[in-house]
Protein backbone atom coordinates (compact mmCIF):
# COMPACT_ATOMS: atom_id res chain seq x y z
CA UNK A 1 0.00 0.00 0.00
CA UNK A 2 0.85 3.49 -0.62
CA UNK A 3 2.49 6.07 1.71
CA UNK A 4 -0.37 7.75 3.16
CA UNK A 5 1.43 10.53 5.26
CA UNK A 6 1.33 12.91 2.62
CA UNK A 7 -2.46 12.37 2.67
CA UNK A 8 -2.19 12.57 6.89
CA UNK A 9 -0.77 15.82 6.72
CA UNK A 10 -3.21 17.99 4.04
CA UNK A 11 -6.29 15.97 6.16
CA UNK A 12 -9.29 18.39 6.77
CA UNK A 13 -11.93 15.97 7.05
CA UNK A 14 -12.15 13.01 9.01
CA UNK A 15 -15.31 11.05 8.20
CA UNK A 16 -16.75 8.49 11.14
CA UNK A 17 -17.96 4.96 10.15
CA UNK A 18 -18.79 2.57 12.84
CA UNK A 19 -16.70 -0.40 12.85
CA UNK A 20 -20.17 -2.39 13.62
CA UNK A 21 -21.12 -1.58 10.32
CA UNK A 22 -18.74 -3.42 7.70
CA UNK A 23 -21.39 -2.72 4.97
CA UNK A 24 -21.34 0.73 5.08
CA UNK A 25 -17.04 0.90 5.08
CA UNK A 26 -16.39 0.74 1.07
CA UNK A 27 -18.96 3.55 1.09
CA UNK A 28 -17.13 5.47 3.37
CA UNK A 29 -13.98 4.87 2.06
CA UNK A 30 -15.41 5.90 -1.46
CA UNK A 31 -16.11 9.28 -0.11
CA UNK A 32 -14.29 12.80 -0.71
CA UNK A 33 -13.70 12.72 2.78
CA UNK A 34 -9.62 13.41 3.39
CA UNK A 35 -9.52 10.47 6.13
CA UNK A 36 -11.94 7.54 7.47
CA UNK A 37 -12.15 6.62 10.81
CA UNK A 38 -13.23 3.13 11.61
CA UNK A 39 -15.19 4.05 15.23
CA UNK A 40 -15.28 1.31 18.00
CA UNK A 41 -16.03 3.87 20.73
CA UNK A 42 -19.33 5.64 20.79
CA UNK A 43 -21.02 4.41 17.73
CA UNK A 44 -20.65 0.98 19.06
CA UNK A 45 -23.39 -0.72 21.26
CA UNK A 46 -21.68 -2.32 23.97
CA UNK A 47 -23.11 -6.11 23.04
CA UNK A 48 -21.82 -5.38 19.78
CA UNK A 49 -18.16 -4.48 20.52
CA UNK A 50 -16.37 -8.26 20.19
CA UNK A 51 -17.93 -7.97 16.48
CA UNK A 52 -17.34 -4.35 15.75
CA UNK A 53 -13.22 -5.16 16.60
CA UNK A 54 -13.43 -8.29 14.54
CA UNK A 55 -15.43 -6.37 11.66
CA UNK A 56 -12.31 -4.09 12.19
CA UNK A 57 -9.63 -6.55 11.79
CA UNK A 58 -11.05 -8.32 8.96
CA UNK A 59 -10.64 -4.83 7.08
CA UNK A 60 -7.21 -4.15 8.25
CA UNK A 61 -6.23 -8.15 6.98
CA UNK A 62 -8.09 -7.47 3.37
CA UNK A 63 -6.54 -4.42 2.99
CA UNK A 64 -8.63 -1.60 2.44
CA UNK A 65 -8.56 0.60 -0.90
CA UNK A 66 -6.41 3.30 1.31
CA UNK A 67 -5.73 3.30 4.83
CA UNK A 68 -8.05 3.78 7.65
CA UNK A 69 -8.08 5.39 10.95
CA UNK A 70 -9.23 3.78 14.15
CA UNK A 71 -10.80 5.51 17.34
CA UNK A 72 -10.49 2.73 19.64
CA UNK A 73 -11.99 2.78 23.41
CA UNK A 74 -11.25 4.88 26.12
CA UNK A 75 -8.51 4.34 28.49
CA UNK A 76 -10.94 4.02 31.70
CA UNK A 77 -12.93 1.36 29.51
CA UNK A 78 -13.10 -2.69 29.68
CA UNK A 79 -11.90 -1.89 26.37
CA UNK A 80 -9.09 -0.30 26.40
CA UNK A 81 -6.38 -2.66 27.21
CA UNK A 82 -8.22 -5.33 24.71
CA UNK A 83 -8.23 -2.72 21.71
CA UNK A 84 -4.22 -1.77 23.03
CA UNK A 85 -3.59 -5.78 22.67
CA UNK A 86 -5.24 -5.89 18.73
CA UNK A 87 -3.44 -3.07 17.68
CA UNK A 88 0.14 -4.42 18.64
CA UNK A 89 -0.86 -7.75 17.35
CA UNK A 90 -1.30 -6.31 13.76
CA UNK A 91 -0.03 -8.26 10.63
CA UNK A 92 2.53 -6.31 8.58
CA UNK A 93 -0.31 -6.34 6.16
CA UNK A 94 -3.05 -4.90 8.42
CA UNK A 95 -0.80 -2.13 10.27
CA UNK A 96 -0.12 -0.84 6.63
CA UNK A 97 -3.86 -0.56 6.21
CA UNK A 98 -3.85 1.96 9.48
CA UNK A 99 -3.45 5.41 9.01
CA UNK A 100 -3.65 6.78 12.91
CA UNK A 101 -5.31 6.10 16.15
CA UNK A 102 -7.70 8.43 17.84
CA UNK A 103 -7.78 7.75 21.78
CA UNK A 104 -10.99 9.35 22.82
CA UNK A 105 -11.46 11.20 26.23
CA UNK A 106 -7.90 11.23 26.06
CA UNK A 107 -6.36 12.89 30.02
CA UNK A 108 -3.14 11.03 30.76
CA UNK A 109 -0.13 11.59 29.05
CA UNK A 110 0.46 7.76 30.10
CA UNK A 111 -2.79 6.55 28.28
CA UNK A 112 -1.01 8.01 24.48
CA UNK A 113 2.01 6.81 25.47
CA UNK A 114 0.83 3.44 25.21
CA UNK A 115 -0.99 4.12 22.20
CA UNK A 116 2.19 5.17 20.61
CA UNK A 117 3.87 2.11 21.66
CA UNK A 118 1.11 -0.44 20.14
CA UNK A 119 1.34 0.99 16.75
CA UNK A 120 5.06 1.54 16.74
CA UNK A 121 6.92 -0.42 14.10
CA UNK A 122 6.56 -1.17 10.50
CA UNK A 123 7.39 1.27 7.53
CA UNK A 124 5.06 4.03 8.46
CA UNK A 125 3.81 5.77 11.82
CA UNK A 126 0.33 5.99 12.03
CA UNK A 127 -0.82 9.20 13.45
CA UNK A 128 -1.86 9.50 16.94
CA UNK A 129 -4.25 11.72 17.62
CA UNK A 130 -5.70 12.81 21.42
CA UNK A 131 -9.51 13.90 21.67
CA UNK A 132 -10.10 16.49 24.45
CA UNK A 133 -12.96 15.76 26.09
CA UNK A 134 -13.12 16.86 29.70
CA UNK A 135 -11.50 19.71 31.94
CA UNK A 136 -9.23 17.00 32.99
CA UNK A 137 -7.83 16.86 29.48
CA UNK A 138 -7.73 20.18 28.85
CA UNK A 139 -5.64 21.10 32.05
CA UNK A 140 -3.22 18.32 30.84
CA UNK A 141 -2.75 19.10 26.92
CA UNK A 142 0.70 20.61 27.65
CA UNK A 143 1.81 17.12 29.29
CA UNK A 144 -0.26 15.26 26.38
CA UNK A 145 1.40 17.47 24.03
CA UNK A 146 5.01 16.09 24.96
CA UNK A 147 4.70 12.80 24.55
CA UNK A 148 6.64 11.41 21.61
CA UNK A 149 4.82 10.16 18.63
CA UNK A 150 1.89 12.50 19.27
CA UNK A 151 0.80 13.88 16.06
CA UNK A 152 -2.52 16.37 17.18
CA UNK A 153 -5.16 17.06 19.53
CA UNK A 154 -9.25 16.60 17.85
CA UNK A 155 -11.99 18.64 20.10
CA UNK A 156 -14.98 16.10 21.45
CA UNK A 157 -17.13 18.99 22.01
CA UNK A 158 -20.59 17.16 23.05
CA UNK A 159 -18.42 15.22 25.63
CA UNK A 160 -16.45 18.72 26.73
CA UNK A 161 -19.37 20.44 26.98
CA UNK A 162 -21.16 18.14 29.00
CA UNK A 163 -18.31 17.95 31.06
CA UNK A 164 -18.26 21.90 31.81
CA UNK A 165 -22.25 22.33 31.92
CA UNK A 166 -21.91 24.75 28.76
CA UNK A 167 -23.43 25.02 25.29
CA UNK A 168 -21.33 23.36 22.37
CA UNK A 169 -21.08 26.76 20.86
CA UNK A 170 -19.85 28.58 23.64
CA UNK A 171 -17.13 30.96 24.72
CA UNK A 172 -15.98 27.92 27.13
CA UNK A 173 -15.48 25.67 24.18
CA UNK A 174 -13.94 27.85 22.00
CA UNK A 175 -11.13 28.83 24.77
CA UNK A 176 -10.54 25.21 25.01
CA UNK A 177 -9.95 25.39 20.76
CA UNK A 178 -7.69 28.22 22.06
CA UNK A 179 -5.63 26.40 24.29
CA UNK A 180 -5.20 23.27 22.12
CA UNK A 181 -3.91 25.92 19.13
CA UNK A 182 -1.55 27.33 21.51
CA UNK A 183 0.03 24.16 22.81
CA UNK A 184 -0.34 22.14 19.52
CA UNK A 185 1.90 25.45 18.25
CA UNK A 186 4.65 25.42 21.44
CA UNK A 187 4.93 21.45 21.08
CA UNK A 188 5.31 21.18 17.05
CA UNK A 189 2.05 19.47 16.49
CA UNK A 190 -0.32 20.17 13.66
CA UNK A 191 -3.35 22.25 14.60
CA UNK A 192 -6.18 20.96 16.12
CA UNK A 193 -8.93 18.81 14.41
CA UNK A 194 -12.52 20.32 14.96
CA UNK A 195 -15.31 18.62 17.00
CA UNK A 196 -17.94 17.28 13.97
CA UNK A 197 -21.14 19.41 13.59
CA UNK A 198 -24.65 17.47 14.52
CA UNK A 199 -26.17 19.43 11.80
CA UNK A 200 -26.49 17.14 8.82
CA UNK A 201 -29.61 18.87 6.67
CA UNK A 202 -28.67 22.52 6.43
CA UNK A 203 -24.99 22.77 4.62
CA UNK A 204 -24.37 25.96 4.56
CA UNK A 205 -24.74 26.02 7.79
CA UNK A 206 -21.75 23.61 8.53
CA UNK A 207 -19.78 25.25 5.85
CA UNK A 208 -20.43 28.82 8.37
CA UNK A 209 -19.17 26.81 11.18
CA UNK A 210 -15.96 25.21 9.00
CA UNK A 211 -14.96 28.49 8.42
CA UNK A 212 -15.47 29.54 11.90
CA UNK A 213 -13.86 26.64 13.31
CA UNK A 214 -10.68 27.69 10.66
CA UNK A 215 -10.91 31.15 12.03
CA UNK A 216 -10.13 30.14 15.80
CA UNK A 217 -7.39 27.76 14.95
CA UNK A 218 -8.59 24.35 14.08
CA UNK A 219 -7.18 22.94 10.83
CA UNK A 220 -9.41 20.19 9.92
CA UNK A 221 -12.50 19.00 11.38
CA UNK A 222 -14.61 15.35 12.29
CA UNK A 223 -17.86 14.63 10.25
CA UNK A 224 -20.54 12.15 11.12
CA UNK A 225 -22.18 12.25 7.42
CA UNK A 226 -20.74 12.21 4.09
CA UNK A 227 -23.16 15.12 3.32
CA UNK A 228 -21.29 17.31 5.33
CA UNK A 229 -17.74 16.99 3.66
CA UNK A 230 -18.12 19.44 0.70
CA UNK A 231 -19.19 21.83 3.39
CA UNK A 232 -16.52 21.25 5.69
CA UNK A 233 -13.71 21.77 2.39
CA UNK A 234 -15.46 24.61 1.40
CA UNK A 235 -15.18 26.64 4.94
CA UNK A 236 -11.66 24.90 5.49
CA UNK A 237 -10.19 25.98 2.73
CA UNK A 238 -9.28 30.01 1.68
CA UNK A 239 -12.13 31.80 -0.50
CA UNK A 240 -11.21 31.87 -3.54
CA UNK A 241 -10.82 35.71 -3.58
CA UNK A 242 -8.41 35.06 -0.37
CA UNK A 243 -6.56 32.91 -2.61
CA UNK A 244 -6.06 35.73 -5.66
CA UNK A 245 -5.20 38.17 -2.85
CA UNK A 246 -2.03 35.53 -1.49
CA UNK A 247 -1.17 35.36 -5.24
CA UNK A 248 -0.86 38.93 -5.65
CA UNK A 249 1.02 39.53 -2.38
CA UNK A 250 3.84 36.97 -3.54
CA UNK A 251 3.99 38.32 -6.91
CA UNK A 252 4.17 41.69 -5.69
CA UNK A 253 7.08 40.62 -2.97
CA UNK A 254 8.98 38.83 -6.30
CA UNK A 255 8.92 41.50 -7.99
CA UNK A 256 11.18 44.02 -5.79
CA UNK A 257 13.83 43.73 -3.18
CA UNK A 258 12.21 47.11 -1.50
CA UNK A 259 8.38 47.54 -0.09
CA UNK A 260 5.63 46.69 -2.11
CA UNK A 261 1.82 47.67 -1.84
CA UNK A 262 -1.15 45.09 -2.55
CA UNK A 263 -4.82 47.04 -2.13
CA UNK A 264 -2.96 49.82 -0.20
CA UNK A 265 -1.54 47.40 1.92
CA UNK A 266 2.73 47.26 2.98
CA UNK A 267 3.62 43.88 2.28
CA UNK A 268 6.08 42.87 4.78
CA UNK A 269 7.55 40.25 5.81
CA UNK A 270 4.57 38.56 8.18
CA UNK A 271 2.14 39.45 5.26
CA UNK A 272 3.86 37.96 2.69
CA UNK A 273 4.33 34.41 4.97
CA UNK A 274 0.43 34.61 5.38
CA UNK A 275 0.07 34.73 1.58
CA UNK A 276 2.40 32.07 1.02
CA UNK A 277 0.57 29.70 3.91
CA UNK A 278 -2.50 30.28 1.95
CA UNK A 279 -1.22 28.91 -1.49
CA UNK A 280 0.38 26.47 0.35
CA UNK A 281 -3.29 25.40 2.14
CA UNK A 282 -4.57 25.25 -1.43
CA UNK A 283 -1.80 23.46 -3.12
Amino acid sequence: MADNSAAQAAAISYLFVPASRPDRFEKALASPADAVIIDLEDAVPSEEKDAALQHLLTALEAGAIRAVHVRINAADSQWFERDLAALAQLSEVARASLAGVFLPKAELAHDLQRVVEAVQGGQRAPEVVALIESARGVAAAREIAAVPGLSRFAVGAADLSFDLDVEIVSATVDWVYAQLVIESRLAGLAAPIASPTFEIADVAAVEREAVRLRGIGATAQLSIHPGQLPAIHAGFLPAPERVEWARRVVAAAAATDGAAQVDGQMVDKPVRERAERILAQVR
